[in-house]
């Protein structure tokens, strides 16, 4: 089913069991204070669809330097990495930063795949993440979802 998300800025495929993420939720999973403005995820929350439009400055000019700054900044974070995409693309009619790749965390790795934007002048990060146990099952659907997205609002 197609849902719009941060208000109709942006809209994209979802599975039908995916649904809004409790903000008590979020605030568990997403400690930090640069938590996502909305979270879709399955049922059991370790599934989901992030949305995260930062107070920081972009234009649509601005994503080639951005995606060089953005692809450092997680190849230093995480050197053990697992790499698969990290390019710039054009989708539905707006240029987005791609960057697909495997991250450990405390007990698991992570298959994230993370689109960044410009929305409203501003950077949009979406970000696909699931379990690498769960992603024979989940990430050909991620990998749908992320293609579907689309700026409504540009």
């Amino acid at each position: 089913m197609r849902v719009n998300a941060l208000g109709g800025k942006v809209s994209l495929l979802v599975p039908e069991n995916f649904s809004p993420m409790s903000e008590d939720i979020i605030k568990v999973k997403y400690p930090s204070s640069r938590r996502p403005s909305e979270v879709l995820s399955d049922k059991t929350g370790s599934v989901t669809l992030a949305f995260n439009h930062t107070n920081n400055a972009m234009s649509v000019s601005d994503i080639k330097s951005a995606h060089s700054y953005i692809s450092k900044m997680f190849r230093n974070t995480y050197p053990s990495a697992i790499w698969f995409r990290d390019e710039i693309i054009e989708q539905n009619g707006h240029v987005y930063m791609v960057m697909e790749l495997i991250t450990p965390v405390q007990d698991t790795n992570i298959h994230n795949i993370i689109y960044g934007t410009s929305v409203d002048n501003r950077y949009l990060l979406t970000s696909f993440n699931t379990t690498v146990e769960q992603s024979e099952e989940w990430l050909p659907l991620g990998k749908k979802m992320m293609a579907s997205l689309t700026v409504v609002n540009k």
